[in-house]
């Protein structure tokens, strides 16, 4: 049991770092585009996507607050890259 828990843990954290490089991938595209009506699509379709993953994660039996560190970490990151992006 506790190995399918590791397993589900090890895909949970690939499946975030995913999920960032997507959005960073797409907001340096964007910027070079100068496109401002991406920006907001991009931003909400991050929170969609976090959103239906934590959903999943709520099924898988997920503890929440390996959930909220997940979530925290990945808005965090997402941030301070678009900060990054927007700066340079």
């Amino acid at each position: 049991m506790k190995e399918n828990k590791q397993a589900l843990y090890f895909n949970m954290i690939l499946g975030t770092i995913g999920n960032i490089l997507i959005a960073l991938v797409t907001m340096r595209y964007l910027v070079k585009e100068y496109d401002v009506i991406g920006y907001a699509i991009t931003l909400f379709g991050f929170v969609l996507t976090t959103s239906y993953i934590s959903y999943l994660e709520k099924k898988a039996g997920i503890s929440k607050k390996f959930t909220w560190i997940r979530t925290i970490i990945a808005t965090l990151s997402l941030l301070i890259s678009a900060l990054y992006f927007f700066y340079y």
